[in-house]
């Protein structure tokens, strides 16, 4: 987690105010200034754990080649259901990560996406007037200013709310109560972890999963659901588009496990890799060694895939337990979240898996799941 230093939190430019006060609990609260638009000077950037403050900005100043994240979904767990909903608060440019819509220098954007129960797919994108993340420990409150969007949660850091208030077209609620320990790419919440889970990619996982209620009025459509819910964080030193090649990630729920994996390839081909499955509100398995999971595309795609490449039905994987023993997981496309896009796709997915012991017989289980790919090599 990160400790806040002053130098860390400082610059010259001030493009990152931070102010400190006592919580009503008497804990230290962090308040985080993020200007609207990206600033010159060399941005510095986090990728050690300390404590706290898992889900602190980790770039300071937001430059024109640095971008930060933090990112909420919630998946209905009523399996023949498509409806899903994803949040996304942005502090980033255009150059630095490419997928958003060219705003010119602007950095605050928030975006929602949202299925309801047939498919049917509505998105909204907001730009916001600067932004302020208030600190206090691990838990964080979010607002992006003028957008209509924004996050609170308690100090423990496990009941979270994120309001839209857009007029005229969405109003509304979605909740979370975490079910699992939060953790880093290769291990638990605790000071000296790595948080890249690749070369000059850095994340930090508050929420693999969480039991999340979504009330929403869309326009005039109402979109109310429960299911599964999670919320992550992503940061990084450079253009993510100079950083990954292939990305394959994903989270969810099959029946006592929640899971969470990477599987990623940076543009020299190295490959990096992250498994999480706890269970019992305990970790099982937090590691980035190879050979903790493996996850291929399933169906008629290719490996690795390029731009352009057609998705895959799913994908299969195979994540190393330890004295748990292996489980075995079909991930099976049930409906995409985003529109076509030749270098990203997002969805739900149906989960089926094969538990297999170190001794004993092996259990199958199923659940629900939300997933995404990006394919960003050019042709061969």
């Amino acid at each position: 987690m990160v400790r806040l230093h002053i130098p860390y939190l400082l610059t010259a430019l001030g493009a990152v105010l931070v102010a400190a006060k006592q919580g009503n609990d008497g804990a230290r609260c962090t308040t985080f200034n993020i200007p609207s638009v990206a600033q010159n000077g060399t941005s510095n950037v986090q990728f050690t754990s300390s404590a706290p403050g898992l889900d602190a900005p980790k770039v300071n100043p937001v430059n024109g080649s640095t971008y930060d994240w933090w990112y909420f979904d919630v998946v209905d767990a009523n399996p023949a259901s498509k409806a899903s909903v994803v949040a996304a608060f942005f502090a980033s440019s255009h150059e630095a990560f490419a997928l958003l819509d060219d705003e010119a220098s602007l950095v605050t954007v928030g975006y929602v996406w949202m299925n309801f129960e047939n498919g049917t797919m509505v998105s909204f994108h907001q730009i916001a007037n600067g932004a302020t993340i208030v600190l206090e420990g691990d838990s964080s409150n979010g607002v992006w200013h003028e957008s209509g969007m924004q996050w609170t949660m308690d100090p423990t850091a496990k009941n979270v709310v994120i309001t839209f208030d857009i007029p005229g077209n969405l109003a509304g609620t979605v909740t979370l109560q975490s079910t699992a320990p939060g953790h880093y790419p290769c291990g638990p919440v605790e000071g000296g972890q790595t948080m890249q889970v690749m070369p000059h990619v850095g994340w930090a996982n508050l929420i693999p999963d969480g039991n999340a209620s979504v009330d929403l009025l869309v326009k005039k459509t109402p979109l109310k659901f429960r299911g599964v819910g999670y919320h992550d964080k992503n940061w990084g030193d450079k253009p993510f588009t100079a950083s990954v090649s292939t990305w394959y990630w994903g989270h969810g729920r099959v029946g006592p496990y929640s899971i969470v994996w990477f599987d990623v390839f940076d543009p020299t081909g190295q490959e990096s890799v992250s498994a999480y499955v706890s269970k019992n509100d305990a970790i099982i398995v937090a590691s980035c060694k190879p050979g903790s999971i493996k996850v291929r595309p399933m169906g008629n795609a290719s490996f690795p895939p390029f731009v352009g490449a057609a998705f895959p039905e799913g994908y299969h994987m195979v994540i190393d337990m330890a004295d748990e023993g292996t489980l075995t997981v079909n991930a099976t496309i049930n409906a995409p979240n985003i529109g076509a896009n030749p270098v990203y796709f997002r969805g739900t997915a149906h989960l089926s898996a094969v538990v297999t012991p170190k001794k004993g017989k092996a259990t199958t289980e199923t659940g629900v799941a939300l997933l995404e790919q990006f394919e960003l090599a050019p042709p061969a």
